[in-house]
């Protein structure tokens, strides 16, 4: 179902995307526009803060701050 959404959406077809790719990056959106981790965790269906800590990324301007 994921491989037919890209397709539709005009993904190129070397890249990869997986489920873990899709939740990934949007636990790292969500992490960048400040979103607390109690409602990332709600939107993606983590059931832990370590999960979804473990993968997403500080922005370079987070980082700063």
């Amino acid at each position: 179902m994921l491989k037919a959404m890209a397709k539709d959406a005009g993904f190129l077809k070397h890249k990869r995307i997986t489920n873990h790719s899709v939740r990934k990056f949007l636990v790292q959106k969500l992490r960048n526009a400040n979103i607390p981790p109690t409602e990332t965790m709600a939107i993606t269906g983590h059931t832990n803060v370590q999960s979804i800590t473990n993968y997403s990324n500080i922005s370079v301007e987070q980082q700063q701050k």
